[in-house]
């Protein structure tokens, strides 16, 4: 009797133990409601799924740092912008930084808003640049980049300025440039360029794009003096410089990788006897034995993918301090 009483004890205690307690309709509704958030915000690519770690550069032209050069570039963890505000306004009197880095700063304003979440970045930097024509004279060429869900970036591009996309192959742990972007010009050396009334209209001649991104893939975002005076797959130097020494697939120092280019870029500029991008354009174009560098307003955006929660993060960049570094005294 005694061994019967203990084996159905044991065999009630063995069905409990296995039993699942079925939760209330108010407990499983709020399960619900928690994993179609989490899915909602992987499909927007929202700070729980990936997010840009980024710094920026910008060397202004020698002679134009007294207003601190004609380039722009605002950023947060999900867009990237750019803008190259065109010098034949200061014929004119007028400022072209002005209107380029109010352009800027309304595209992220813009692209961040509630209101735009949706939005295509068409319409974002369409709007950005009535905006930013309604307070200042000027045009610009202007390099947007969006995290516009899991694994994907949604890219556009007006003008000369440009973007290169850079992972690590497996194969040889070396650099390679998955993908760089052609400038927009009527001809060479005359891009394509927005500013309200007196530049041209977005949806004729952006050129919006769609890439596939992975964790630790590597974006530089930049202005023409650069793309003029170094090729895409020229960057990789300063960026293996900036990576970690116990991880070579995560960069250290942004800013350190950011100055690294500008400053290539600059001194590649003002050298005259440099076959640079720019003088092999030139030469293509017709403009004769075109030789050396082509010396500008420079701004260089180092920005590589990261998964996690961007509320987590903590700049520890041990280089510059500042996300964007402006140059305003001799460069050295």
């Amino acid at each position: 009797i005694i061994f019967f009483a203990w084996w159905f004890l044991l065999l009630v205690c063995c069905v409990r133990a296995d039993k699942k307690v079925p939760a209330s309709s108010s407990q499983q509704s709020q399960q619900e409601e928690t994993i179609s958030a989490k899915d909602a915000l992987l499909k927007r690519g929202d700070h729980y799924n990936y997010y840009f770690e980024h710094k920026s550069v910008i060397i202004p032209h020698d002679e134009k740092k007294f207003r601190g050069g004609e380039d722009a570039a605002s950023t947060s963890d999900r867009l990237l912008v750019v803008a190259d505000g065109v010098g034949g306004w200061a014929k004119h009197d007028v400022n072209p930084g002005l209107y380029s880095r109010l352009l800027t700063e309304k595209v992220v304003e813009l692209g961040t808003t509630k209101e735009m979440a949706d939005a295509s970045l068409v319409d974002i930097v369409h709007k950005a640049n009535w905006m930013a024509a309604e307070e200042h004279l000027g045009s610009a060429t202007c390099t947007t980049l969006k995290l516009t869900g899991p694994k994907e970036i949604t890219t556009l591009n007006i003008g000369d300025s440009g973007y290169s996309i850079h992972r690590r192959r497996q194969s040889d742990g070396e650099l390679e440039v998955l993908f760089a972007s052609v400038p927009g010009q009527k001809r060479f050396n005359y891009p394509h360029q927005i500013g309200g009334q007196y530049g041209d209209a977005v949806k004729e001649v952006a050129v919006e794009m769609t890439h596939t991104i992975e964790p630790e893939d590597i974006i530089v975002v930049y202005s023409d003096g650069v793309s003029d005076n170094l090729f895409p797959s020229q960057f990789h130097s300063c960026l293996d410089n900036a990576m970690d020494e116990d991880d070579k697939n995560n960069i250290q120092s942004f800013s350190l990788a950011a100055d690294c280019i500008a400053r290539q870029a600059y001194f590649l500029g003002k050298n005259k006897r440099f076959d640079s991008p720019f003088a092999q354009g030139a030469r293509q174009a017709g403009w004769g034995n075109y030789q050396g560098g082509k010396h500008d307003d420079i701004t260089v955006v180092v920005a590589q993918i990261r998964a996690g929660d961007v509320s987590l993060f903590v700049d520890e960049d041990p280089y510059f301090e500042e996300s964007i570094t402006l140059y305003k005294g001799r460069i050295k």
